[in-house]
């Protein structure tokens, strides 16, 4: 079957949370409540998913206030975030990934490194989104059948050993077309009182370029965000917390209002506190496709039993 580079990325994305132990059991839960939530199948109750992927993450009690229930809990969080964005982004040009160097392609990793002096640091980020160039090698033409070649001028090969080269092909392809690119960072936590200063600090250190006078720098000399299309960083939380308990003036909301990419949960959204994470494509992947969410949907979804057998429901 014929099938895209961008959408072969979207296939291994969710085919890695899937081999996630907690999330598959996790998911013999969700399954049943997804279901019934996007029932019946159409754009509206698919998008809409996000305004109650809190509940759905709620209803294993995966989150614990124990560090290795946190640090679990977090995991299955941003694999459920992963699953869903991909979801609404099926036939797009952006693709959503947990950080995994057989998948993040090099000219994007160097991107993201920040220096501090000789030492290299990336983003505490848990997720990555790329919306790739709108050009025939990612949209038009099969995996397969892409021609490039590398620096030294070799056509690279589309198989490497029996499995799709995919990190040597999107490295030649992402190099060339580096300043079309748009890049996103997502990071995903459920204990937002803990964590909120985190994405608060890296997005300061991205927003800048770096503090040359503390030898602090973003990117390498090949590749800089500044040279990017578009770069944003968000926030998704659940939060562990009794959501009583926040509101406008809570610190862990003053720390991520003014996030570049946005600040989200898994709830409908709230004024002056946080958007449900089915506002974020509108804000950070509009330029996605040439057609809108719903439209594209409309075409995509009733492949789900087909093309798009990989995301189990």
């Amino acid at each position: 079957m014929s099938q895209n580079i961008i959408e072969h990325l979207r296939q291994e994305a969710i085919q890695e949370i899937f081999k996630m132990k907690t999330f598959e059991t996790a998911w013999a839960v969700w399954q049943k409540g997804i279901q019934g939530q996007i029932s019946p199948l159409n754009a509206n109750n698919v998008l809409n998913l996000g305004d109650n992927l809190g509940d759905i993450f709620r209803s294993t009690g995966v989150a614990g206030r124990r560090q290795e229930d946190v640090s679990t809990g977090g995991n299955v969080w941003e694999a459920l975030i992963c699953w869903y964005l991909n979801l609404c982004l099926v036939g797009s040009r952006t693709v959503v990934f947990k950080q995994k160097k057989a998948l993040l392609p090099t000219p994007v990793r160097e991107a993201l490194t920040v220096s501090y002096g000789t030492f290299p640091s990336n983003t505490e980020s848990d997720l990555i989104a790329i919306t790739f160039p709108e050009k025939s090698d990612y949209t038009s033409i099969d995996k397969h059948s892409i021609s490039i070649r590398n620096d030294v001028g070799n056509l690279i090969p589309t198989l490497s050993g029996k499995k799709y080269n995919f990190l040597e092909i999107s490295n030649a392809l992402l190099s060339r077309d580096f300043n079309d690119l748009e890049i996103g960072v997502i990071q995903c936590k459920t204990n937002w009182n803990d964590n909120a200063q985190v994405p608060m600090l890296w997005d300061m250190i991205y927003s800048s370029s770096g503090f040359s006078r503390h030898s602090i720098v973003v990117g390498t000399s090949l590749y800089s965000i500044r040279d990017l299309k578009k770069f944003s960083y968000s926030f998704v939380t659940v939060p562990t917390v009794k959501m009583s308990k926040i509101n406008h003036t809570s610190t862990c909301v003053r720390r991520v209002q003014n996030l570049s990419g946005g600040n989200y949960w898994g709830y409908p959204s709230r004024a002056s506190v946080a958007n449900s994470i089915k506002d974020i494509f509108g804000r950070n992947f509009s330029s996605a496709s040439t057609t809108s969410l719903a439209a594209r949907l409309r075409v995509e979804l009733p492949n789900l039993r087909t093309t798009y057998s990989y995301f189990n429901i």
